[in-house]
């Protein structure tokens, strides 16, 4: 009840005060609306861009995983995405709306799965999977900023994992 009357006293000072200085409230409402409304639209739209980038990182997480069972069955990567998609009965369109996969294949025993993103607001993904020793390893990258550029690709170093030049590694 003391916590209840104590605000209510303030609250009614408070407004006194604003309601005696109208260019106070107007430079307040000014201040204050920006931020109100700017976070509202970023929340509206985070979840969705996140869930897009939720989709290609899974995706190209999915790749990486079916060329270590492609290589591991037939002692070598494949470079179609189209074949791999087969292969594993994957269902992952290698053109979609947000996103283009593709795959590279650098020399043998390392192959590179791209998930590179069509639209300016979404991070584009980059898989390495390399051979080391006679296992596979893999390793997924993420853009630093977003936008339709192509990842940097991943590096091994004696084995060593790293991620390639403004990429982050993300967990799988």
């Amino acid at each position: 009840m003391f916590l209840n009357c104590s605000f209510h006293r303030a609250s009614v000072k408070l407004s006194r005060m604003y309601s005696s200085n109208w260019q106070l409230k107007v430079a307040i409402a000014s201040l204050t609306l920006p931020v109100v409304f700017s976070s509202v639209s970023e929340a509206q739209v985070s979840p969705t861009l996140k869930t897009k980038e939720l989709q290609a990182k899974n995706f190209v997480g999915s790749m990486n995983k079916a060329q270590q069972v492609y290589y591991a069955e037939k002692a070598g990567f494949t470079s179609s995405v189209s074949n791999l998609l087969v292969y594993m009965g994957l269902q992952i369109k290698p053109d979609a709306a947000n996103y283009s996969y593709s795959i590279a294949m650098v020399k043998k025993g390392t192959v590179f799965n791209y998930g590179v993103s069509k639209q300016a607001n979404l991070k584009s993904f980059v898989g390495g999977v390399f051979l080391v020793g006679n296992k596979t390893q893999t390793i997924l990258c993420i853009n630093a900023a977003p936008g339709k550029t192509k990842p940097a690709n991943p590096t091994n170093t004696k084995g060593v994992l790293a991620c390639g030049a403004n990429t982050a590694k993300v967990t799988q």
